[in-house]
């Protein structure tokens, strides 16, 4: 398959500022901070060991993806020291021999490392006034210094930290969200009937690794049909079968690499071509995503806008070409909360010109009818984690009283404006759930502003999303995602790669 072969560089990771934002966070000019890493493990009553991956704000804050490491940083001196784990012969036998304490200084950006024999005794030399440690930590190596631990402040400003990406992070997710993009097309280009969703979990898995990116961010999703009307589908194992020719596919997968990952969703159909049915569906979404941009800076004030909004049809070309040339208007400063209010807002003026929505469009939106559709948020921060921590306190996430019924326990938003250096998924959808919508029509004041025949009619499109990763900058925003998404591009992609596949077609 054609598909790009990015290079692999390996530098040192300057997870050094990292330790001093979090220090200057801190706002404490003494003490330490003490971080134990992830430690191996084995697969239940086996010595058959799993997968190792590094606790994320250990490796935010040392780059070192091994497990039994720990770290001290001095907040007085600045002085990151390594703690490496002593490796018995035994272990040595089948693992090979460790990097030498000189190794890991110039592996690592740390001034300093010592075996884990000697942690006491780095630490009653540092005679530290406070050691500051995560609420959940494992303190196990320093319980003689029990007395003087602390748990109040290291979590929020990590999060705080981890939330606003330095320029070594940015250009990391940069290059896995390329790497994740061109998987995607990958799957775009060599998607038919008769293959298995498992067969095109493995392709997407196998292009990211022979790019550098050996691991994926999560679970891929890979949906077709009705099961996209799944949110968190993962079972993959069902076969793509000609009995339903305007099938869609829904694949929500991302790639990771040194623990950043990041979080890429395309809905195409499986034949190449879009139905009539799916295509109106797709293209809600799109303009949900698009729109969005256009109106970002104009949030505060978009309930005053929203019905000329609303005007507006599923873009044509022309309207196309505005709506590209004006994205770059998303910019810092933005109410995130307001943004998922305004893409609500354009799924139920839509459904109720489709007709799967009844009655008056104000009412509607203040019942927040539309959830049964859009039950998840517009999206969220991305880094070590695909639904990565930030901000101060609990993070920048928070539940909504506004939508703290059953159906939308998954519902987060921001409660801050955007920044630069942030990066962040914008992923809305619709969907076709059976299960959500019988909660809806179980409840007889609601069930009046559904229109059953209209929805059995679009009940097979499944369920669409389009979600890209986005940097937040000073001047707008970057979006990492290339990989297609406009209706005319996707068939023209799929329809080159049909012509490989002609004894299949």
């Amino acid at each position: 398959m054609n598909s790009l072969t990015i290079s692999v560089v390996k530098k040192k990771i300057p997870t050094k500022q990292h330790c001093l934002k979090v220090a200057s966070l801190l706002q404490a000019t003494e003490g330490v901070i003490y971080m134990r890493g992830g430690l191996e493990g084995n697969r239940d009553d086996t010595d058959i060991e799993l997968q190792f991956r590094q606790e994320s704000n250990f490796f935010y804050l040392t780059g070192v993806n091994q497990p039994g490491f720990h770290f001290v940083f001095d907040l007085k001196t600045h002085t990151a020291t390594l703690v490496a784990p002593v490796v018995p012969p035994q272990i040595i036998l089948w693992k090979g021999p460790p990097d030498s304490l000189p190794t890991l200084i110039k592996k690592y950006d740390v001034d300093a490392a010592i075996l884990a024999s000697d942690l006491h005794a780095l630490l009653y030399a540092l005679s530290p006034s406070a050691i500051h440690i995560l609420d959940n930590a494992n303190v196990s190596a320093i319980e003689p210094f029990a007395g003087l631990l602390t748990t109040a402040e290291l979590r929020p400003a990590l999060y705080e930290s981890r939330l606003i990406k330095t320029p070594w992070e940015i250009a990391h997710i940069r290059r896995v969200t390329h790497v994740s993009s061109h998987a995607h097309i990958a799957l775009m280009r060599t998607v038919q009937f008769g293959m298995c969703e498992y067969e095109l979990q493995a392709l997407f898995e196998y292009e990211c690794a022979r790019n550098g990116a050996l691991r994926q961010g999560y679970l891929p999703i890979v949906a077709s049909g009705r099961n996209a009307a799944t949110l968190h589908y993962t079972k993959n194992d069902a076969v793509l079968a000609r009995t339903d020719p305007d099938m869609l596919l829904l694949i929500d997968a991302g790639a990771e690499q040194d623990c950043y990952g990041t979080d890429i969703t395309r809905t195409f159909p499986v034949r190449g071509e879009f139905s009539r049915k799916a295509r109106v569906i797709y293209e809600i979404v799109l303009k949900m995503q698009k729109v969005l941009c256009w109106f970002m800076p104009f949030c505060d004030t978009f309930r005053f806008m929203r019905h000329w909004l609303m005007s507006l049809s599923c873009p044509h070309r022309h309207h196309h070409q505005r709506l590209q040339s004006v994205l770059a208007l998303l910019r810092p400063g933005v109410l995130w909360k307001n943004l998922q209010q305004l893409t609500t807002d354009i799924l139920c003026h839509e459904l109720i010109a489709l007709g799967i929505l009844v009655g008056d469009e104000e009412k509607l939106i203040d019942l927040h009818v539309v959830r049964a559709f859009y039950p998840h948020g517009l999206g969220h921060s991305v880094g070590l984690d695909v639904h990565d921590v930030g901000g101060k306190g609990a993070g920048i996430f928070s539940t909504s009283s506004e939508f703290a019924d059953s159906s939308q326990r998954h519902l987060f938003l921001l409660e801050r404006p955007l920044e630069a250096g942030m990066v962040l998924t914008i992923e809305p959808g619709c969907y076709f759930n059976d299960a959500v919508l019988r909660t809806w029509l179980a409840q007889p004041e609601l069930s009046i502003y559904f229109d059953l025949e209209q929805i059995e009619k679009f009940r097979d499109v499944g369920g669409v999303r389009i979600e890209d990763t986005v940097l937040i900058t000073e001047e707008g925003y970057e979006n990492f995602t290339i990989a297609p998404k406009e209706v005319n591009d996707i068939e023209a992609l799929m329809a080159g790669a049909r012509d490989k596949w002609v004894g299949f077609w």
